[in-house]
């Protein structure tokens, strides 16, 4: 079976992954130091919350999520194989970036998909992911299995070998297909455990046949001028 793995160059996704609004896609993630976050948001739920998101399906895999109705995203897995959701636009990074680089402000989110395909069915996602990987540059810490919604993902944590002094980072893993793997990647890292990352997470449908279910709480601000007219 022919191993294909979106994307391909690693080591350089490893350099770029998260310093600017269009970088390449990575599955050694790397940021800058985030912000530490003060403020704890406490989503209101409500029958009408499921309105202010939408759901988006990959036609060629069947996999989707919701996200908030003004996040944006690029086209379904184009040419470079990079499928990217953010909540801000060029504007915004433009105005809160210095020469291409940002430090992520609070409440900036970016979340990278990356798809990984004819994986041996017979190896961990641990074992498969780590497969594409440098082993002198990045070490695994842990890999667990966690309930995410209906599915049991596979949360890892990495370290960075390189700059020994650089937080670990998790990248989550859902088996979608016997021989692919799904993976979401999200920066800053600090966004885990928040209300719209989980409930984007809980949100996930690996198959076609399965409904997106939209979430019921009320996202986060928008930090843009973008309608949710769809």
């Amino acid at each position: 079976m022919k191993l294909k793995i979106y994307p391909i160059s690693i080591l350089f996704a490893l350099l770029v992954s998260a310093c600017a609004p269009q970088a390449a896609p990575t599955l050694i993630p790397t940021e800058e130091p985030s912000p530490v976050i003060t403020k704890t948001i406490v989503p209101e739920q409500t029958a009408s919350a499921s309105k202010m998101w939408r759901a988006i399906r990959d036609p060629r895999h069947g996999f989707g999520f919701a996200i908030p109705c003004w996040w944006l995203t690029n086209s379904i897995f184009e040419d470079d194989g990079l499928y990217t959701i953010k909540n801000y636009d060029d504007a915004y990074f433009q105005a809160n970036s210095t020469k291409g680089f940002w430090d992520w402000p609070n409440g900036t989110l970016k979340l990278d998909i990356i798809i990984m395909e004819g994986i041996d069915p017979a190896k961990s996602d641990a074992d498969a992911y780590m497969q594409f990987v440098d082993p002198t540059m990045t070490g695994l810490v842990s890999a667990e299995q966690q309930q995410i919604g209906s599915h049991t993902a596979t949360v890892l944590t990495l370290s960075n070998l390189v700059n020994t002094a650089d937080p670990d980072t998790k990248v989550y893993i859902f088996r979608f297909h016997p021989d692919k793997l799904l993976v979401v990647v999200p920066f800053p890292q600090s966004i885990i455990g928040t209300p719209d990352f989980e409930a984007f997470l809980a949100s996930t449908a690996l198959s076609q046949d399965e409904q997106i279910k939209l979430p019921d709480i009320t996202p986060a601000p928008a930090l843009i001028d973008a309608s949710c007219a769809q």
